[in-house]
């Protein structure tokens, strides 16, 4: 015999409904954004950290758009380096130091490499390059580093974004991290005014966190508009060392903009306790929660260096302007171009003078430049030509002529020499006719242009790729009647990135 039940809720006191059938009644929800209590269903957290250190899982939620899609996104790279190399790249990095030796050597950039332990000395290594913050996206340093010793009295070694200051004193905005004789902490500061996570602890939210002596570490710092995080990767895996939320009265996490990477060591409050130096091996500079797209090689100029050389290898312009003397570029002296020698000089563009003596229907090279080779202190990028422009003009008078330029570009070959063959172990130039036909006049006059139609030549989608070690050269060759003397000045302007 069936039996009737009352089911009555115990906070509400009120009974449940069945329908005709006596089925019970249940809510059959046809709105849920205005009535989410009325649905059921699983809610999906991913877990960041587990909270070895902490003492608590961190977890968060993926977010949907009011269009019903899931919010995804990829880190767009703003910056990274290798130290793998023994010299500063003074193009993309400043040094400033007080009374603190700092050196480059194979394989990271050591601070305090003389072992000072006086007061008021310090150093400090940061980018010229600033880094924007965006929005809701999260700002990212991703650092390896080491300390060849456990903490000092009065020393001080803080990395991360933001505005350095001066190599002695505390930086003055940004997020960072910070080793002191108390221990490793994050902070964020906000135009001078710091928060700090208070010194990591070493497990379950209690303890010290400790390091092996030279070991390296991977550091992570995160800053988003309203929070600050900090993540160690000790090689066991990634663990959450500590967060700061954005203090009461604060429009965001730091005061300023746009942030630049530093890595400082300093002395301060007194003599230090002992010597301890720091290990810096790489880092990268990215920001996450964008979908904004960038070519490989607009990348790598954003990270290398547009238009200079690449850590590792030659430091300044690459173009051959003339001679520098105090600081302004001295004439060179032109020169009869060659087959098998870059006679006019070699640089990655500028200004290629040449004695118009050439041959007839003799290949020569005006612009020669070879791609540094990889090694172990270099990083050996592939050079991308996308386009190339030149304008010619008579120096001194032209004797002889008239007579035709055509051009070309020749790429890719393991020698100097355009005659260099195909081989095992060697490759041929290959060769790109280029829109740059001149007509020189008999007895041009100085001061004139060469005529020529068409001054750029764009490579669009189909860019030259020339990789480590090969040699980009601009040729030409004269058809006519040769000249005899005069001087023409080329001014070559290659478009290329690294990547």
């Amino acid at each position: 015999m069936a039996q009737d039940t009352n089911i009555v809720g115990a906070l509400s006191g009120t009974g449940a409904d069945v329908n005709a059938s006596r089925q019970l009644k249940v809510i059959t929800e046809v709105d849920a954004t205005t009535n989410p209590g009325n649905v059921g269903g699983a809610r999906t957290f991913s877990e960041n950290d587990q909270g070895l250190i902490s003492g608590s899982a961190f977890l968060l939620s993926p977010e949907t758009d009011n269009d019903y899609r899931i919010r995804v996104s990829q880190d767009l790279l703003f910056d990274e380096e290798l130290f793998n190399y023994t010299s500063q790249n003074t193009g993309k990095h400043q040094l400033n130091t007080t009374s603190m030796v700092a050196s480059f050597t194979a394989g990271q950039f050591t601070t305090n490499s003389g072992s000072s332990t006086t007061i008021n000395t310090g150093a400090v290594l940061q980018s010229y390059a600033s880094f924007s913050k965006f929005g809701t996206q999260t700002y990212s340093l991703d650092i390896e580093v080491g300390f060849s010793a456990q903490p000092q009295t009065n020393t001080f070694i803080e990395f991360g974004q933001g505005v350095a200051g001066a190599q002695t004193v505390a930086p003055t905005d940004g997020v960072f991290f910070r080793l002191n004789s108390a221990g490793l902490q994050g902070i964020a500061s906000f135009n001078g005014t710091e928060v700090s996570t208070g010194v990591f602890p070493l497990s379950g939210g209690t303890g010290v966190w400790a390091y092996t002596n030279a070991k390296r570490y991977q550091f992570i710092a995160y800053e988003t508009a309203v929070a600050a995080f900090f993540w160690v990767n000790d090689i066991t895996g990634i663990k959450l060392l500590g967060t700061i939320q954005i203090p009461a009265g604060q429009s965001r996490m730091t005061m300023a903009r746009s942030g630049q990477f530093f890595f400082k060591h300093r002395i301060a409050g007194g003599a230090a306790g002992g010597v301890i130096q720091a290990l810096l091996g790489a880092y990268n500079i990215r920001i996450g929660g964008s979908n904004v797209t960038s070519t490989v090689s607009t990348q790598g100029n954003r990270i290398y260096g547009s238009y200079q050389g690449t850590s590792g290898g030659t430091m300044g312009s690459l173009a051959r302007i003339g001679t520098i003397t105090t600081g302004n570029e001295a004439n060179v002296t032109a020169a009869v171009p060659t087959t098998t020698a870059a006679a006019l000089g070699s640089g990655l563009g500028g200004a290629f003078w040449e004695t118009v003596s050439l041959a007839l229907n003799t290949d020569a090279i005006i612009m020669s430049f070879q791609v540094p080779i990889i090694t172990v202190n270099s990083g050996g990028q592939r050079l991308v030509l996308r386009g190339m422009g030149l304008q010619s003009y008579v120096q001194t008078v032209i004797v002889g002529g008239p007579y035709v330029a055509e051009w070309f570009l020749a790429f890719g070959h393991t020698a100097v020499s355009l005659a260099t063959a195909e081989g095992a172990t060697t490759k041929a130039p290959r060769r790109v006719v280029l829109p740059f036909t001149q007509i020189v006049t008999a007895a041009q006059a100085v001061g004139t242009a060469v005529a020529q139609q068409t001054l750029f030549a764009d490579f669009g989608d189909a860019p030259v790729f020339v990789n480590p070690g090969e040699f980009i050269q601009l040729c030409t060759r004269h058809l006519g009647t040769a000249g005899t003397t005069g001087t023409i000045v080329h001014r070559v302007m290659p478009v290329y990135g690294w990547e």
